[in-house]
């Protein structure tokens, strides 16, 4: 069956949602001024919503400004709406572990706000629609038809359903074991020289090392967040870890002095330009190619939220001279699915691909260059 044939052209679950949200006509308040409220006021801004203001439990962050919208505990939210004389609607935007506890507080309140909570958004804040597929279905195809195993077509399909109708059990569906060491399609030997960008607080170099059982000829990191950093070399150096080579310094196709949005947590990114909304500082970032300066690296790893491509680039002497084993996330931005194995193959075009996925949400879709 062709790829397209297996693509539902539907309305999506939570498109009811945002109906009764604009039919409501009452403001939205975002509940929960984390990480994953860029997503979702992401998503309602897609859908013609403009947020008034968050209300968070956290009293470091109420009385701050965050994504440009005042942050009020609930008394002072309350407050705020009897005086104008209307009433308000909540839009959870928090993660599904901490929904249930703002609708119990809500009700134990007496508050009876319309209350919503939304999963459908996309990482990037670019919806993946149907229209886009047809779009791009010469680039779709290519890539679905460049999977090595029967395993990777169905993750592709259904991560794609998934995105296009909002049914999350198709994530569950495909949901696999140890992500960048998955057993079915990553083989380590003893001389492995491991890169490790955005290693964040250290987590995949400790399973590496776990996997080599210390034996390797290279551990390579790069980290651009000075609080992962200091994270990153205290799990080293309290597991024993020696003789890594870290980088303080976030990757890019080149060398150069960017921006990094360090106000979305774990979705703290590097970006050419500030946004104007998520704080960001200067960083320094540079090519994987630059920093190896034609040394050897036989497996590269890479989770940092939608640089990608870019970094991809930067590394193409790296990949076409060594050919190293590669994986790299594929859920970032919507050309994802398709983009990173194209630019890959075109580097290499005797990488065999593979995808797998490990989680129940739309992240963690991980692209395998073997």
């Amino acid at each position: 069956m062709t790829l397209i044939g297996q693509i539902g052209d539907v309305r999506h679950a939570e498109e009811d949602i945002f109906d009764a949200i604009k039919a409501s006509g009452a403001p939205v308040v975002l509940w929960g001024a984390g990480e994953l409220s860029w997503y979702i006021a992401s998503y309602l801004r897609e859908h013609g919503i403009e947020p008034a203001c968050l209300c968070d439990n956290n009293p470091a962050k109420q009385g701050t400004l965050h994504l440009g919208l005042p942050v009020y505990n609930y008394q002072a939210l309350r407050e705020k709406f009897a005086r104008q004389g209307g009433g308000y609607q909540i839009v959870a935007s928090v993660g599904p572990q901490y929904k249930d506890a703002i609708f119990s507080q809500l009700a134990a309140a007496g508050d009876k706000s319309p209350a919503w909570y939304l999963r459908g958004y996309e990482v990037c804040g670019e919806k993946l629609t149907y229209q886009y597929v047809r779009r791009h279905l010469r680039e779709f195809e290519e890539a679905y038809a460049s999977l090595a195993d029967a395993a990777s077509k169905k993750v592709f399909i259904n991560v794609l359903n998934a995105k296009l109708s909002g049914d999350f059990s198709l994530y569950a569906a495909v949901r696999g074991g140890l992500e960048y060491f998955d057993e079915e399609i990553v083989e380590l030997k003893g001389d492995e020289v491991y890169v490790d960008v955005g290693a964040y607080r250290g987590d995949d170099l400790l399973e590496f090392a776990r996997r080599t059982g210390g034996k390797h000829d290279g551990i390579i990191a790069l980290e651009p967040d000075k609080k992962n950093l200091a994270i990153l070399r205290e799990t080293l150096s309290r597991h024993g870890i020696r003789d890594v080579e870290v980088h303080a310094k976030g990757a890019w196709h080149s060398r150069a002095l960017l921006h990094f949005q360090d106000g979305r947590e774990g979705s703290s990114r590097i970006s050419e330009t500030s946004d104007g909304v998520s704080p960001s500082t200067p960083v320094e970032v540079d090519s994987v190619d630059n920093v190896l300066d034609g040394r050897r690296a036989t497996y590269i790893s890479m989770d940092i939220e939608g640089a990608e491509h870019n970094v991809i680039l930067g590394a193409e002497r790296t990949i076409k001279k060594w050919k190293p084993k590669m994986a790299v996330c594929a859920y970032h931005k919507r050309e994802d699915l398709f983009d990173l194995l194209l630019l890959l193959k075109s580097f290499v075009p005797e990488y065999k691909f593979y995808l797998r996925h490990y989680s129940d949400n739309q992240t963690q879709t991980v692209l395998y260059a073997i």
